[in-house]
């Protein structure tokens, strides 16, 4: 697995934006490519082969002890031109089926220093630079190849695909509410308690709220669950619970306030 190079990129923050246009030329200039029917279905889940531990700095219910959030310039969309084009190629990757395996479940696969270093679309550039990687599409020391060629003053490659664009709108443009739950394990009003768990790779239930009891709010519908993989299944239903902040957090002088999460039926058990 190449991973050395694209750490040390992040590690010198200035020559990432060169990796990005390395990793999106070599992507450009895929041999042969002829769209989805030429890439068999990826599987989905983690390919790495060791244990993945989500409950440390990937947990995505954060952790104590980085200082405040810094509110101001938080909102913006992107701070640097190369970013954008990091989500184009990721949302791409997933469409055409160029990559293998969960962008989100890879960058979970980072060490724990490097992904503290990397910023927001550093981990999507690593973890799409992987994903093509472990497909094929891309070969070994191809971008590498790429930053030496761009660097030397090489102009980056262009290709116009109408064809590509069309597939790529048409697939984010439908809004694609739930599915209806049907004869949902829990009803709006019962208590539910969150199971204590610690998943061996990717899950979405945030490791504050396990062990806490909440009231349903709403069954917002059914959706696949992500912890096997994205959009594989099975499909279950998906709560709007509530919890006191007390019980997640301990008092605070702020007061008390609900926390609400929507969460997957296999995470809950009866209270």
């Amino acid at each position: 697995m190449n991973v050395v190079p694209v750490v040390r990129m992040i590690r010198e923050r200035r020559r990432v934006p060169v990796r990005a246009r390395a990793v999106l030329s070599a992507v450009v200039t895929v041999s042969g490519y002829r769209g989805p029917s030429a890439c068999p279905e990826a599987d989905m889940r983690p390919t790495s082969s060791y244990r993945l531990d989500t409950d440390g700095i990937h947990d995505m219910g954060g952790m104590h002890g980085f200082g405040a959030v810094v509110v101001p310039g938080s909102d913006a969309t992107y701070h640097e031109g190369w970013e954008p084009r990091v989500f184009a190629l990721s949302l791409l990757i997933g469409i055409e089926k160029l990559g293998q395996g969960s962008r989100r479940a890879i960058r979970e696969e980072m060490q724990p220093d490097d992904y503290l270093r990397a910023t927001y679309y550093e981990r999507w550039l690593w973890s799409a630079e992987q994903s093509l990687l472990r497909k094929g599409t891309i070969a070994d020391g191809e971008v590498d190849g790429w930053v030496e060629r761009l660097r030397s003053g090489e102009e980056a490659p262009r290709r116009d695909d109408p064809g590509q664009a069309r597939r790529v709108v048409a697939s984010l443009s439908p809004v694609r509410p739930l599915g209806q739950a049907r004869d949902p394990r829990f009803s709006v009003g019962d208590p539910v308690h969150v199971k204590r768990m610690r998943p061996a790779g990717h899950t979405r239930c945030p490791r504050y709220v396990r062990g806490a009891t909440g009231i349903v709010q709403r069954v917002q519908g059914v959706d696949a669950f992500p912890d096997i993989g994205p959009y594989q299944g099975p499909h279950e239903p998906v709560y709007a619970v509530a919890f006191c902040s007390d019980d997640l957090f301990g008092a605070s002088e702020e007061g008390s306030w609900t926390v609400m999460l929507d969460l997957f039926d296999s995470y809950l058990e009866p209270a």
